[in-house]
């Protein structure tokens, strides 16, 4: 159940009595440190290490995610409700969600402010796992298995399309806050990559406002699930041994095609090169698994889209420049690569030929 304010929204009025409240133990004191600085979160992170009495148990360390304390990020958050499809995620649709998930021990939101306070689980992670170096198809095939339990379990479900506070991918509010990120983004992206260095980079800029659009009006028209829209490695933590990964950050949550978590994921998650060695490998994977777990399911439905969705990376890169922290230098090499990733993706799957002179 999420909670209403008042409630701690920063870690100076965190308490150790609201600590011991939602995990029902005594908490005698607790450290912080920051978690996600560098790496675009539209969210303040912190990771607490937790001292308890002599007689009581409970997680060594929760992790305790804020509301931006940025006016501009927090004022977006509260028009599209990003923070809020969160909590209610978890509310709502997590313990029917058949994906390795982080526990909520307690959340709570204000309307008003957008301010809010997720008191998550803290999983241990192969620390070495970092989006700008890419994965290997080893590790790319745990969330493939992952993403096509997700999928197959929402697929066409009418459950979720009756939510109000789960938008459709190609709604009104999505596209007009897409939009506004590729508009405020581009520019200062297209200079930070060097727009001299391949002619694909102006023919892009030229065409991915027009292009996202057209792709987020024609993803009403294909079967719809629920989809998570930021399944990148920032967002996913891998076990120390390699064996399972949990899937974190569900601010983007929504409705819509399946290829659009498949391309995003595919095209930035993987270097370029392997990317295009196992690109196939790991969609013929994908349907595989729907096949198993939804034999009645066709998963060329679900993938539907995919080529055109890859226009998707692209814009998230820009939207980067625009709620990213620039004065952390990782944030500004992270929006560089998956600009890079995604214009390659885009050339390989033939969105830029057509334009090209």
């Amino acid at each position: 159940m999420i909670g209403s304010a008042p409630f701690p929204v920063s870690l100076n009025d965190l308490t150790t009595e609201v600590l011991s409240r939602a995990l029902g133990v005594e908490i005698l004191d607790f450290e912080a440190e920051p978690l996600g600085l560098d790496r675009g979160m539209l969210c303040e992170l912190f990771l607490l290490d937790l001292r308890y009495g002599d007689a009581a148990h409970g997680p060594p360390r929760v992790v305790a995610k804020f509301g931006s304390s940025r006016e501009l990020v927090r004022s977006r958050a509260l028009a599209v409700g990003i923070y809020e499809r969160e909590l209610r995620f978890f509310d709502v649709l997590a313990n029917r969600t058949p994906m390795r998930l982080p526990d909520v021990y307690a959340s709570w939101y204000d309307a008003k402010s957008a301010e809010f306070l997720l008191l998550l689980e803290a999983i241990e992670a192969d620390v070495e796992v970092d989006q700008l170096n890419g994965i290997d198809a080893g590790r790319a095939k745990l969330v493939i298995r992952e993403m096509a339990s997700l999928h197959a379990k929402w697929a066409g479900d009418p459950e979720i399309e009756g939510l109000e506070w789960l938008p459709p991918l190609g709604s009104p509010d999505r596209r007009r806050s897409l939009g506004d990120h590729v508009r405020n983004g581009w520019n200062p992206l297209a200079e930070m990559i060097g727009p001299g260095s391949d002619p694909k980079i102006s023919v892009a800029g030229e065409l991915l406002e027009r292009r996202l659009d057209e792709a987020l009006a024609n993803s009403r028209g294909y079967l719809a699930t629920l989809i998570h829209l930021d399944l990148r490695l920032d967002n996913l933590l891998f076990s120390p041994d390699g064996t399972t990964v949990t899937v974190i950050d569900w601010q983007g949550v929504g409705v819509g095609p399946a290829s659009w978590d498949l391309a995003y994921f595919i095209s930035q998650s993987l270097t370029i090169e392997n990317r295009r060695n196992h690109e196939k490998e790991l969609l013929d994977l994908y349907a595989d698994v729907v096949r198993t777990l939804q034999p009645g399911l066709d998963p060329v439905e679900l993938m539907a889209g995919y080529e055109e969705a890859m226009w998707y990376g692209l814009t998230i890169a820009a939207a980067l420049m625009v709620v990213g922290d620039m004065d952390e230098p990782r944030t500004r090499l992270l929006a560089e690569t998956m600009a890079l990733r995604a214009l390659a993706a885009l050339d390989d799957h033939g969105q830029l030929e057509a334009e090209l002179p």
